[in-house]
């Protein structure tokens, strides 16, 4: 189904990753999946304020790195 079973969820993720992968891939791959991994890593420790400012940073540069969406 997706997500934490949520297919409305998991719909609106595989728009947005496709929407943004391929221009931000370019730019961010190795950085963002290091990322990914410095913030799981925090999950797997129960270790809460540094997987949510992890999760934040990883957000923000990602977000600085998407192409500009018309009507936005």
């Amino acid at each position: 189904m997706g997500p934490a079973g949520n297919a409305v969820l998991a719909a609106r993720a595989d728009r947005r990753v496709r929407w943004y992968r391929t221009p931000v891939a370019r730019q961010r791959g190795g950085r963002s999946r290091a990322e990914h991994r410095e913030a799981i890593a925090a999950v797997d420790a129960h270790d809460g304020q540094p997987a949510t400012r992890l999760m934040g940073e990883h957000t923000e540069h990602t977000r600085r790195s998407c192409p500009a969406r018309a009507g936005s």
